[in-house]
């Protein structure tokens, strides 16, 4: 049987690797607190990205909000109950079918999410800081192709002639 091209030797080292280190620095932030004393935000990585999604995508049904979010909806309406006690999103009903809710992010929220995002940015900056120029600049080169395997992984699996994959699916 031949060997697909995801279990090459290096393929299979570089999931590894990109995991171990996506894994700790994702746990970095998820803490709140960079070695130092540096503060990320009080925003949990989920709240965050709950708050993107309604950025990017305004208001939204749960459901909606639930599967873009890859979740339950039960553990999205957890969440949005905790959002609005705090005031960052807000729930209405949804005017073409009053039975459905839709959630939107607040004023609140919006500051709350730019306050976060900015205090995660500067606490990534304070470690990428202690780095040497080179390996700045790998990591620069680097996030092209991470940013294809977002785009990859946030769209799903590709078509079976490969049009809509971002990365080099051919």
């Amino acid at each position: 049987m031949a060997e697909s091209k995801a279990d090459t030797p290096q393929v299979t080292a570089v999931a590894e690797g990109l995991h171990r280190s996506l894994s700790k620095l994702f746990s970095i932030l998820r803490r709140g607190e960079i070695s130092g004393g540096t503060k990320t935000g009080e925003l949990t990585l989920a709240q965050l990205s709950i708050l993107i999604t309604l950025l990017d995508r305004g208001p939204i049904r749960m459901t909606e909000l639930a599967a873009h979010e890859r979740v339950r909806t039960p553990t999205t309406t957890v969440a949005i109950r905790r959002l609005e006690k705090i005031g960052l999103v807000k729930r209405s009903r949804d005017p073409s079918d009053l039975r459905a809710v839709l959630v939107d992010i607040t004023e609140e929220g919006l500051a709350s999410h730019r306050e976060s995002l900015a205090n995660r940015h500067a606490a990534l900056a304070v470690m990428l800081s202690e780095l040497s120029q080179e390996d700045l600049d790998t990591l620069t080169r680097a996030l092209e192709p991470l940013e294809r395997l977002a785009a990859y992984g946030a769209a799903g699996t590709a078509t079976d002639d490969g049009a809509d994959c971002p990365l080099d699916c051919g």
